[in-house]
């Protein structure tokens, strides 16, 4: 009995630093839906690039901390970028920007690989051993990914409920037209937003890199488990990918504890397929 509880502390743990790198990824896209009405598909590209800004920076800065933090940033200002060359153009056209931003994902992709090779590199945890309660030792590295993602997803919501800049970026995911008519520079909101959102999947990559081996294909990995996290969730409210992301990687988590990755990974996309037919517009949206 006892071996059990452990063991199901430990998979709830797993679960959890689990859910956290799925809110950071899953935030970021679900936000850009619902405020541009874009379909991302290179997002798993800034995950990716801030892994690979993070390992770049850790032999000249001997600092993986510092990399992490110059990862955010330097993806964020190369997000605002992009936004401005291939998703403005595009706002408000679902299908265009799927296919604009598959094919600029192809591009970044194929020049990290020939850039930086295609052999997949690993970083030595920042935060070594392991921290002893209730009669297991867990990874105390994976304990401060939990925490950290805790405290940026507070921000983030501090940001959208707090601040000025939240206020209007909740008034254009109301209205877009009305609140352009209200004096919003809507441009400059959704470019921020895009920037935050682009971050988050930076902070993810950055905060994953010393987990999972770092390569040029790393970030489709975690795409689609963000597309399950904002459908299942919603786009009509920024609380949806939260949820989404609950619901998606507690399941994935519970199921991977009796049955074999793959296996877990076809039933959950079996579940995304009942929740899209039966709820199209998300689990926590009232139809």
């Amino acid at each position: 009995m006892e071996n059990i509880v452990e063991s199901i502390l430990l998979q709830s743990l797993n679960g959890m630093s689990f859910i956290a790198i799925l809110a950071l990824i899953g935030i970021g896209l679900g936000i850009q839906l619902i405020m541009m009405e874009v379909v991302n598909i290179a997002h798993s590209e800034f995950l990716m690039l801030g892994a690979y800004i993070t390992l770049l920076f850790i032999p000249i800065l001997d600092n993986f901390w510092i990399g992490a933090v110059l990862a955010v940033i330097l993806v964020g200002l190369f997000s605002l970028i992009f936004e401005r060359t291939i998703i403005r153009p595009l706002y408000r056209r679902p299908l265009d920007t799927l296919l604009a931003t598959w094919g600029a994902g192809i591009v970044i992709r194929e020049l990290v690989g020939f850039i930086f090779g295609r052999q997949y590199k690993s970083i030595g945890l920042p935060i070594s051993g392991f921290v002893s309660f209730w009669g297991i030792e867990y990874s105390a590295y994976r304990l401060f990914i939990i925490i950290v993602v805790i405290i940026v997803l507070l921000a983030v919501i501090a940001f959208f409920f707090k601040t000025e800049y939240g206020l209007k970026a909740r008034a254009i995911m109301t209205n877009r037209e009305m609140a352009s008519a209200v004096g919003v520079n809507t441009y400059r909101v959704n470019q921020l937003v895009f920037a935050l959102g682009a971050g988050l999947a930076a902070l993810a990559g950055a905060l994953i890199s010393p987990i999972y081996s770092v390569g040029p294909y790393m970030g489709l990995e975690w795409l689609v488990g963000a597309f399950f996290v904002v459908v299942i969730g919603g786009v009509q409210t920024i609380w949806g990918p939260f949820a989404g992301a609950v619901v998606i990687g507690g399941a994935q988590g519970v199921v991977e504890y009796f049955l074999q990755p793959v296996v877990a990974q076809i039933i959950i996309l079996a579940v995304a397929i009942i929740v899209i037919r039966s709820r199209p517009k998300g689990l926590f949206i009232r139809s």
